[in-house]
C-alpha cells in the first residue's frame, strides 16, 4: 500500500475529478481523506497513480509506503499508546488516518524507526519491516 499525498487547489471539484480519474484507470482508494488543501489517500498502485495524476495536471507531493497498524476496536486507548511510544522515541507523526479495514495509517518523520517501535500493533507477520 502507498500513501498518495496530493495538493488540491479547489476541494470539491478537484476531489471529484481526482476520484473519477483514478477510477477510470482502475485505481481504487483504500482509505484517506482531504484535509484542507492536502489529500492523503491509500492506494495499491502508487506509481501508476502518480503518473496518471501528474499527466492530468494534479500536484502530487509524495507517494510513499506508510506505517500501517491495526487497532483493536474493542480496546480503547491504543491510539494514545502508539502515539506515546512514538513520542518517547522522538518521532513526529506527520499524518494519521484510517483505511477501509479500520487500520491506522501513519506517516512520520522516521517511518523505519516508527515501524519498529509500533511492531506489536502490526497486522502483518512478525518479520514486518515497514508495512
Amino acid at each position: 500500500m502507498y500513501d498518495l499525498h496530493v495538493i488540491f487547489s479547489d476541494g470539491a471539484d478537484e476531489l471529484a475529478r481526482f476520484g473519477q480519474l483514478l477510477g477510470r484507470h482502475g485505481i481504487g482508494l483504500e482509505g484517506g481523506g482531504l484535509f484542507g488543501r492536502h489529500a492523503h489517500f491509500l492506494v495499491e498502485e502508487g506509481e501508476l497513480a502518480r503518473r496518471v495524476l501528474l499527466a492530468s495536471g494534479f500536484e502530487v507531493q509524495a507517494v510513499c509506503r506508510p506505517v500501517i497498524r491495526k487497532l483493536q476496536q474493542e480496546r480503547p486507548g491504543e491510539l494514545g499508546e502508539i502515539a506515546a511510544a512514538l513520542a518517547a522515541q522522538g518521532i513526529t507523526i506527520l499524518t494519521q488516518y484510517s483505511d477501509h479495514a479500520n487500520r491506522l495509517i501513519l506517516l512520520t518523520d522516521d517511518d523505519i524507526l516508527a515501524a519498529k517501535v509500533t511492531q506489536r500493533w502490526s497486522p502483518y507477520a512478525q518479520n514486518d519491516t515497514s508495512s
